[in-house]
């Protein structure tokens, strides 16, 4: 089934189909749909192609006499003319040793480098996962500087990246008088001399010399198509040819069905790898360690086996959780989305959660919980927030209070060894027999600060290139002092940052800032070249009301809203009804509002002037989202709060009401950054 995937992902990457469905970029497609990494899929089509130029690792594949490891290590190097050699070279050694003679073995020239890039490297560099313990706020502070970092490159990024954009900007501001270590220079220096030692071969034999040798001692692969007749195989007969079709539609259809049979049998390796793990069965095989033996008899990842084993535990706590991962509504992204709060109680609100609603948006409720529970105390409860409703970043009416102390009672920790110790540093204060939350905060002032011991009950970590985490580390000494605890260096770096960015000038239209500065088509993570976008368009009538307008990026203004294969309906910023991959006779390819999921498209009774004209079912999903809307204050109060703010603001405009009325109503037509 794999084989199949990569088959249809091959010709669904190749001519870019995802963009008649409605999505820009290939990342928050497969998401999206498949609920996969795009370099999952990019893998998949790597794959099918180089099996295509390799008929014997081919048909080897096909007979499940090769694993996806093997397969994807002979593919970095095989050649049609020695790729009997590679085989004869795979089946003789582990996938541990296939993947080191790999390394040094001089690549063919066209070949394509494999998406999935070289075992225990990230971006060309030695893989290092960087682990530091800070109390629960600061990690807060973390979580919201990489989110300003995001926006402040204009695209999503990963915690590694965003790392990097944070070190650097504490570098440019770190403060006087101080230099920088010297860990990055010689980081470097040793990734110069590591990619010299490569480019010699190690300082040993030529690279090539070294298959060759194991080459002329091994018996040759058998020709699976010389040993019978290949058309009386069943198992043969399995090879699965590219797609004849190259309709975007049946694509995606052939990609969700191969990506559903696949979901269904991953729970199941889930389960016995459960047994293997918990009873050390791979210990009988003469595996010293899990990660060994998943790699060189399932053909998979550590990274992968462990991440299986974390959603069969969390399967195992909550049976609602199992459930729905076992029969496939939770996608493998959804569900690791949704581990870091996932308890008894709130797992059937969580579920139904991310059922309805698109991959950002969960990941979006997943993190403002955490960060809400970092902020401020393990008393926040886990539940997800009402839906629709607004996120504002906790962090944002703290930011410039002083440093807040963790009370004994607010520990993650409550075990009563953990307390124990927190009461014994408190050295007797009222704050160790604190059982509010206000008697807490009232010995937070700055002479009782001294007296208290705050806890690092929580833990920022990431793995990233080596490069990247020598110079983290060389910024954290900049800000830190020896005398203090290693993470107040952190704070003060991450309130550097924060400050410094949030301090830059504002944009002078507030529909970016509303939308918080991306895309609002469902689904796109897009954070550069955004437009501002007119709902209705003036040409169809529209106003220039903030109503009206929305946030989206270029490609999906140009080449989605303007060429009819994306359509947009309904009243800003929660009430809008996305249509997506709109096609003739036929219902949409997505149909949401806001960011939730409509069962079934919505019902259109008639056309009026701006091509659609709601239903009583539209009105209704309008509606709610409007609800949502009047909560936050951003319309009066009742069903005709718009068209009195309008109708007031009309009039603040004819007596001279000044700037900030025409803000309002006009905000100026030439001003914002593109026009509908």
């Amino acid at each position: 089934m794999r084989r199949e995937f990569g088959c249809a992902a091959r010709t669904f990457v190749g001519r870019r189909a995802y963009r008649r469905l409605g999505f820009v970029r290939l990342s928050d497609y497969a998401s999206e749909r498949l609920g996969v990494s795009a370099r999952t899929l990019q893998s998949a089509a790597w794959l099918a192609t180089r099996l295509d130029a390799l008929p014997a690792v081919s048909r080897a594949y096909d007979r499940s006499e090769l694993s996806w490891a093997q397969a994807r290590a002979i593919c970095r190097v095989a050649a049609a003319a020695d790729e009997d050699r590679w085989l004869a070279l795979a089946r003789r050694s582990t996938v541990a040793t296939l993947d080191r003679l790999v390394a040094r073995a001089e690549r063919p020239g066209g070949v394509p480098p494999d998406p999935e890039g070289e075992g225990g490297e990230i971006d060309g560099e030695p893989a290092v996962r960087w682990r530091f313990a800070c109390p629960a706020r600061v990690r807060a502070l973390w979580r919201h500087a990489l989110a300003l970092a995001s926006r402040v490159a204009g695209e999503p990024l990963g915690e590694w990246r965003a790392a990097e954009i944070v070190a650097a900007e504490g570098s440019s501001g770190r403060p006087a008088g101080t230099s920088l270590g010297d860990r990055a220079l010689l980081e470097a220096l040793r990734l110069v001399h590591r990619a010299c030692r490569a480019r010699r071969g190690g300082g040993g034999p030529d690279a090539s010399a070294v298959p060759a040798r194991i080459f002329n001692d091994a018996p040759a692969f058998p020709d699976i198509a010389a040993a019978g007749d290949v058309g009386n195989d069943p198992v043969a007969a399995l090879r699965l040819e590219p797609p004849p079709s190259t309709d975007p539609f049946a694509l995606d259809a052939r990609l969700a069905e191969a990506m559903r049979v696949l979901r269904t049998i991953e729970p199941r390796i889930g389960q016995l790898l459960r047994v293997v793990a918990d009873q050390r069965f791979y210990r009988s095989f003469g595996y010293a360690a899990l990660d060994a033996y998943v790699r060189e008899r399932l053909g998979i990842s550590a990274r992968k086996a462990w991440a299986l084993l974390a959603i069969e535990k969390a399967a195992l706590r909550s049976g609602e959780f199992g459930q729905a991962y076992r029969e496939g509504r939770l996608s493998w992204i959804r569900a690791l989305a949704l581990l870091p709060v996932l308890d008894r109680e709130h797992a059937p609100a969580w579920i139904a959660r991310a059922e309805g609603v698109t991959v950002r948006r969960l990941a979006d409720e997943v993190d403002w919980v955490l960060a809400s529970r970092d902020a401020l105390g393990p008393r926040v409860s886990l539940a997800p927030p009402p839906l629709g409703s607004r996120l504002p970043p906790p962090l944002d009416s703290r930011l410039p209070l002083p440093t807040r102390v963790t009370a004994p009672d607010e520990c993650r920790d409550s075990s009563p060894e953990a307390r124990l110790h927190i009461g014994a540093g408190v050295g007797g204060s009222s704050v160790a027999g604190a059982g509010a939350r206000g008697d807490a905060e009232n010995c937070h002032s700055p002479a009782a600060r001294r007296d208290v011991l705050e806890v690092s009950d929580a833990e920022v970590r990431f793995t990233g290139p080596a490069s990247v985490v020598a110079l983290l580390r060389d910024v954290l000494d900049a800000f830190a002092d020896p005398a203090e605890p290693r993470w107040i260096g952190l704070e003060r770096l991450l309130r550097h940052v924060i400050t410094f960015w949030e301090s830059t000038p504002r944009h002078h239209d507030p529909v970016f800032a509303r939308d918080r500065w991306r895309c609002t088509v469902p689904a796109c993570s897009s954070r550069r070249n955004l437009h501002d976008h007119h709902i209705r368009f003036r040409s169809r009538g529209g106003d220039n009301l903030r109503r009206n307008r929305t946030t989206v990026c270029a490609a999906h203004h140009l080449h989605g809203l303007h060429d009819g294969t994306i359509q947009a309906s309904g009243v800003a910023p929660h009430a809008i009804e996305w249509r997506l991959g709109v096609r003739l006779g036929v219902p949409p390819f997505l149909v949401c509002v806001g960011e939730r999921y409509c069962s079934a498209p919505v019902a259109r009774s008639a056309r009026g002037d701006d091509g659609r004209r709601a239903s009583r079912d539209d009105s209704h999903e309008i509606g709610l989202a409007r609800d949502v809307q009047l909560r936050e204050g951003s319309l009066e109060v009742g069903t005709d709060g718009v068209d009195r703010d309008l109708e007031l603001t009309r009039d603040r405009l004819d007596a001279g009401a000044g700037e900030e009325a025409k803000r309002d109503v006009g905000f100026g037509r030439g001003e914002v950054e593109a026009r509908a």
